[in-house]
Order: structure tokens, then C-alpha cells, then sequence
């Protein structure tokens, strides 16, 4: 009984130091500052998650078509081409990307989203879709005015 109880002890301290070095490991996500997300992201928008697609198995990524509540900052950059389903929903790639630190939804999610066109070395695949710049926000009042201060230069 004794060396059996070790051996379950020795397993169960291992199982423990592993959650540890993995939380650790995702709990460093190094986050650039709101100011910068902003000032990289081309388009800025709010949006809810209708429905998830495109799960590359490889790199653990997926897009995502968006329903777009409002435009925060570049409207204009949104053309029809990328517009779809009637004018109302974008396609946004690169949730997944191990770069980005909060970068994971699910169906009926609303976050504000910070993107860019889909750059030509990731064509045809996600041709006029929009990419995923940085890590999502939650929508609250104070995020709201926070990315919205930053949009107009405050």
C-alpha cells in the first residue's frame, strides 16, 4: 500500500506542476497598449459572433462571420467586396493565432473586434476577409468610451 500511495502522490504533484508551467505559460500574454491597437488596426468595429468557419486543424485558426453592430474607426476600408449576406457581416480571420492573446469565441459572442484587410500572402484562402490584429475586448461602457477617446485622438 505504501509504494502504491507514492506512486499516486509522485502523479498527482506532477499533474499539478504541469498546470502550473501551462497556466503560466498562457498567463504571460504580453498585450500592447490600447493607444497602439488601435493606431495598427485599420478597421475598429463591434460585433457578434454568428458563426464559426474555416478550422485550419494545422494551426488551430478559424474565421468567423461577424455581424457588425458599428463601426468604430474605418468604415470606408470596409468595401463590398468584403461585406457579405447582405451588406451587414464581414468574415474575420485569425482567431486561434497563438501571436494574439485573447483571441477565442464562440457563437453569439459581441466583442469589439480589432482588424485589418487580410494581406495578399494569405490569398485565396481569406481573400476579402478581414484579419484579426490584436486581442478582442469585451463590450462595456468604459471599454466603449476608452476605444472611442482613442479613435478621436483624446
Amino acid at each position: 500500500m505504501g509504494k502504491r500511495w507514492r506512486t499516486v502522490k509522485n502523479c498527482c504533484w506532477t499533474l499539478i506542476l504541469i498546470a502550473v508551467l501551462l497556466k503560466n505559460c498562457n498567463g504571460n500574454c504580453p498585450e500592447k497598449e490600447l493607444e497602439r491597437r488601435e493606431e495598427e488596426a485599420n478597421v475598429v468595429l463591434t460585433g457578434t459572433v454568428e458563426e464559426i468557419m474555416n478550422m485550419d486543424p494545422v494551426h488551430n485558426t478559424y474565421s468567423c462571420k461577424v455581424r457588425v453592430w458599428r463601426y468604430l474607426k474605418g468604415k470606408e476600408v470596409v468595401t463590398n467586396d468584403i461585406l457579405v449576406d447582405g451588406g451587414n457581416k464581414v468574415m474575420i480571420c485569425g482567431f486561434g493565432e497563438p501571436k494574439i492573446c485573447d483571441n477565442q469565441v464562440s457563437t453569439g459572442d459581441t466583442r469589439i473586434f480589432f482588424v485589418n484587410p487580410a494581406p495578399e500572402y494569405m490569398w485565396p484562402a481569406h481573400k476579402n476577409e478581414l484579419m484579426l490584429n490584436s486581442s478582442l475586448m469585451r463590450i462595456t461602457l468604459r471599454n466603449l468610451e476608452e476605444v472611442e477617446s482613442c479613435v478621436e485622438g483624446v
